[in-house]
């Protein structure tokens, strides 16, 4: 059984890291879609939380961005946007499979 505070483990990871990467490098360095995603995963975690399983759409659409930003060239050293947007994905289509079972 998933507890309803896992939903919100995405959402809360990428806020603090983003969070300490403005604070460091300024919020003009970073893109606002970032805060846009953030708040998108935050929105499907509220909405999962009220047993609702299309709330992991907006999650599994953050995870698909950031599959294709992977295929964009940026310059960075490590490319880790493949395995963090599937990862994502998983995540969020495991979410709304067990809210679904779980609501049913």
């Amino acid at each position: 059984m998933m507890k309803k505070d896992l939903y919100f483990l995405p959402a809360v990871l990428a806020l603090c890291a983003y969070a300490v990467l403005a604070y460091t490098s300024g919020f003009k360095a970073l893109d606002p879609w970032v805060w846009v995603c953030i708040a998108m995963m935050f929105l499907s975690a509220v909405i999962m939380a009220f047993g609702k399983w299309h709330g992991a759409i907006c999650g599994f659409v953050v995870g698909v961005v950031v599959i294709y930003m992977s295929t964009q060239y940026t310059g960075q050293v490590i490319d880790i946007e493949l395995p963090l947007g599937l990862i994502l994905c998983v995540f969020y289509l495991t979410c709304g499979v067990v809210t679904y079972n779980r609501h049913k």
